[in-house]
């Protein structure tokens, strides 16, 4: 029996996926084969329709509570709507953001995602009255990109609400009752440790405590990604393990009974738990923490296996949703490495004792989740392995006495900054520890996502080898084991230019209102033609590097800046700063301006070659591959979009012209001077502005296709209709970021293929 929970577990997840997917073919054919196993084994038929039913019972709970995401929700101006707030509202500047549930009978607006333009005091359970618009979120418009569409559906969100000035919120009524005394608790212990501790650490020691992020900046927070170590902002097992720790020192101390004991921790993990918002990752900890409480107190065997599913089952009935979200996935395959993979390994291998144990502990964690981290965020941490041995121990001292400081910081401030001072070395401690491994050769590789195929081989392969080496299975098993997770490794690992060799493919790249085109060589080299931009976020470190890694690109052979317009140049500078380029081609007639500083102070500390080109002048890749610049020649204007490179792309019978940002005084030049030739694929200029209309510009060039790089309901009203119904009057198949997405191009010089995304 001690296989029931986990059994269950899995049953009740299948049988939640199955309806998620809509796989009920697959479902019914499962439910006849457990209903055949049973009348064959009849001494197991309990337990086989037990799993059937299991499996039915998810699908119909998937089938209840899972909603389908709407397509066609409609935008609602001036919408009013009173609710509660249900989380910590993040600040971000001049930027507020929370979850309000409303007092709206409409399911898709029981929840909303509410975006203050403005910096706001409003707390968690003040109920408040809000004006705004309200409009779904957009779709991910590249492949592989976060979808924040079914991120927001899983946890019951189905609109952003964007309130635009302070005069549309008001609150009606603050919180009050228990929640409002933890959460001013909180907001008190909160504000000691920032007076106590600088910024930083006192950033990250909050982050540690209460899984709080706002008060870690991007740079940080990236460096704890590429060293593996990003989970000690997840509040898991560990951090609950820490507290029960400290309370059952503290219980132990005033000499309490058993029951009495176990009282007080499950109150202070329920309090805490409370305090913290009860994230899914913090139900499944928490739950785990009180059976295990009880286990130990009681005299129960604790079989972490069965805590560990019955924790999932538990979760699923709550929010069977919470199976897809990463959060779940994760902290449960951690704590599977944990208490299945780490004492396997302490088992089979020779090396005894505690030392090994601080090994082989980070490596169980490891080897369960790393399939997961390739899949969602693009990245292999071979470092990680050192750098959680040696800072797991040291955040658990940083964390305990975080925890005492945080109890007696909103009463007793000056005690409680004897402990946080402590804590606070500690701290930066792990932040040098960090700074250091970061800098390790080949501590992290960006790699391409990997197929769900090949994980499911990785975990054949790990079980199996655990499996042959701990008990007597035939050994002959072993080397297939070990061949499955080499073949993961090997393809994860594999260079993004190996894939489709001979095929030329160009990606106009969706990052809204601007410019980012990526270009694969037949023989697997890549350049980046612009990078996008935006004054309100950073694009290259949001989408075009994303992108990049979602494939598994490690370096580029070439970075090209049609003209340094924000939103042609800004993504450029985040890649040159974090993946290896060789060369960066800049427009010749505007390489002193002054917005080209920033890429040519990389150019210099990274050691990049910088070169300029000019009209007339090829870029030598490889035999076979023309890549001419038509435009400019020389310096004809003050204006950047008139300078803009015009670059023609020809292989075999297959040529684009990529246009940049040019008006119909260039497009006109460049026919008089008989530079346009038929070609295949046009980028139209200047994102379809009228600027840049000029109908015997598209009659000459007698293309197939016309690409519009454009950002959804822009301010500039790109692209124009009148360029639209020229465009279609020359014949042009129009494609748009837009409305397509991102659009894919694939072409051997003959055949050709175009995938757009959406």
């Amino acid at each position: 029996m001690t296989k029931t929970w986990p059994i269950a577990f899995f049953n009740l997840a299948a049988g939640i996926l199955l309806a998620y997917y809509e796989l009920w073919i697959i479902a019914l054919c499962l439910i006849m084969l457990f209903i055949l196993a049973a009348v064959l084994w009849k001494d197991d038929s309990c337990r086989i329709m037990l799993c059937a039913l299991l499996l039915l019972g998810g699908f119909f709970w998937g089938q209840l509570r899972i909603a389908d995401i709407p397509v066609d929700l409609p935008v609602v101006q001036g919408f009013q709507c009173t609710g509660r707030v249900l989380d910590f509202p993040v600040v971000d500047g001049d930027k507020t953001t929370f979850v309000l549930k409303t007092e709206r009978s409409s399911r898709w607006e029981k929840k909303i995602r509410v975006v203050c333009y403005f910096q706001t005091e409003v707390a968690r359970g003040d109920r408040v009255k809000l004006r705004g618009v309200l409009k779904p979120p957009r779709t991910p418009g590249n492949p592989g990109a976060f979808n924040y569409v079914r991120y927001l559906a899983h946890n019951g969100i189905y609109y952003n609400f964007s309130v635009k000035n302070s005069n549309s919120l008001q609150i009606m009524a603050p919180a009050s009752g228990p929640v409002s005394w933890l959460d001013g608790f909180r907001v008190r212990a909160e504000r000691v440790f920032q007076a106590t501790l600088p910024e930083q650490e006192a950033g990250i020691l909050l982050g540690m405590l209460l899984g709080a992020q706002a008060g870690i900046d991007e740079e940080q927070y990236e460096a704890f990604q590429k060293t593996g170590i990003i989970h000690l902002f997840s509040v898991s097992g560990l951090h609950v393990g820490f507290l029960l720790l400290l309370v059952g020192w503290i219980v132990s101390l005033l000499g309490l009974s058993k029951g009495k004991r176990f009282v007080c921790g499950t109150v202070v993990l329920l309090l805490y738990g409370t305090m913290i918002a009860w994230p899914v990752y913090v139900i499944r900890s928490i739950f785990m923490g009180i059976l295990g409480l009880a286990a130990y107190y009681f005299g129960r065997k604790n079989d972490m296996m069965n805590a560990l599913a019955l924790a999932g089952v538990f979760n699923l009935l709550l929010d069977p949703a919470a199976l897809f979200t990463i959060s779940f996935q994760l902290t449960f395959l951690a704590t599977w490495g944990l208490i299945f993979i780490f004492p396997h390994l302490r088992d089979v291998l020779p090396w005894k004792g505690w030392g090994w144990d601080l090994i082989w502990l980070p490596l169980a964690a490891e080897l369960a989740v790393m399939p997961f981290i390739a899949y969602y965020f693009n990245i292999l941490t071979p470092v990680s392995i050192i750098t959680n041995i040696l800072v797991s121990y040291l955040s658990g001292v940083a964390v305990v006495l975080g925890f005492i400081a945080l109890f007696l910081a909103p009463g007793l401030p000056f005690l409680a900054t004897l402990f946080l001072y402590p804590a606070g070395f500690f701290t930066e401690l792990i932040l040098l520890i960090v700074k250091w491994m970061q800098l390790v050769p080949g501590g992290y590789i960006w790699v391409a996502t990997p197929a769900i195929f090949f994980i499911l081989l990785y975990y054949a392969g790990v079980i199996t080898g655990l499996y042959v080496l701990g008990s007597s299975w035939e050994r002959k098993w072993l080397w297939p084991s070990a061949a499955a997770v080499l073949i993961f490794l090997v393809v994860l690992l594999l260079p993004a230019g190996f894939y489709h060799r001979g095929q030329l493919e160009i990606d106009f790249i969706d990052v809204g209102q601007g410019d980012a085109i990526l270009i694969k060589t037949p023989q697997g080299k890549f350049l980046l033609l612009d990078g996008g931009g935006s004054m309100l976020y950073d694009v290259g470190d949001t989408i075009v590097l994303p992108y990049l890694h979602r494939r598994g690109i490690r370096s580029l052979t070439a970075l090209l800046n049609s003209h340094p317009d924000h939103d042609h140049l800004q993504g450029l500078e985040s890649v040159a700063q974090e993946l290896t380029v060789q060369t960066i081609l800049l427009p010749q007639w505007l390489q002193e301006a002054e917005e080209y500083h920033p890429l040519q102070q990389i150019a210099l500390r990274k050691k990049i070659d910088l070169q300029m080109i000019s009209a007339g002048q090829e870029i030598n890749i490889e035999e076979g591959l023309r890549i001419k610049a038509l435009h400019p020649g020389q310096a004809l204007s003050a204006d950047y979009n008139e300078q803009s490179l015009v670059m023609q792309i020809s292989y075999g019978d297959f040529s684009i012209l990529l246009t940049g940002d040019i008006g119909k005084e260039v497009m006109q030049s460049l026919l008089d001077k008989s530079l346009i030739t038929d070609t295949t694929i046009v980028k139209v200029p200047h994102h379809g502005s009228k600027g840049s209309l000029l109908p015997a510009f598209y009659q000459r060039l007698n293309a197939r296709y016309a690409i519009i790089s454009v950002g959804p309901d822009n301010q500039f009203g790109h692209p124009h209709p009148s360029v639209l119904a020229s465009l279609e009057k020359a014949n042009l198949k129009i494609l748009r970021t837009d409305q397509q997405g991102a659009i894919i191009i694939f072409t051997d010089g003959r055949r050709l293929q175009i995938r757009p995304t959406k």
